[in-house]
């Protein structure tokens, strides 16, 4: 994606777009299959850490789904980055996790939006009505 289209997507009116950031191809499959099917938004995938840490910033995503356990740069420490970053600061991150509340704590992601593993796709699909609202429900 170049940075024109990136700026695009912030456009009122265009797609809004997801990133996920997950290193699992069966995960990655179940989430491009469900949100393919039950709305209309652009993904883009990053399977690593550093790759999404590059990326993400110039992107303009409006929600990202961000995996604790990646390759290169972990997802707390990049959750750490994008926090402190003026272009992802204020962009929803919802943290996908198998760990346990310890882990998080020590990790320091004991706030923030928390989807533990194994979960059911209807609590995703929760969150990110709540965080990305349909615009023609909105106007209606």
């Amino acid at each position: 994606m170049h940075v024109a289209e990136a700026t695009d997507a912030k456009r009122p009116g265009a797609r809004k777009l997801i990133a996920i950031v997950e290193d699992d191809p069966g995960l990655n499959s179940m989430f491009r299959d469900m949100l393919e099917c039950v709305g209309d938004w652009n993904l883009r995938f990053f399977n690593d850490g550093q790759e999404a840490k590059d990326c993400l910033p110039e992107l303009g995503a409006h929600l990202i789904l961000l995996d604790v356990g990646l390759p290169n740069l972990d997802g707390a420490s990049l959750y750490k980055i994008l926090k402190g970053h003026s272009k992802t600061k204020d962009t929803p991150i919802i943290m996908i996790t198998g760990s346990h509340d310890w882990e998080l704590h020590r990790m320091g992601l004991q706030s923030g939006l928390l989807l533990r593993k194994p979960f059911y796709m209807h609590e995703l699909m929760s969150f990110i009505s709540a965080l990305l609202p349909d615009t023609r429900e909105a106007s209606q």
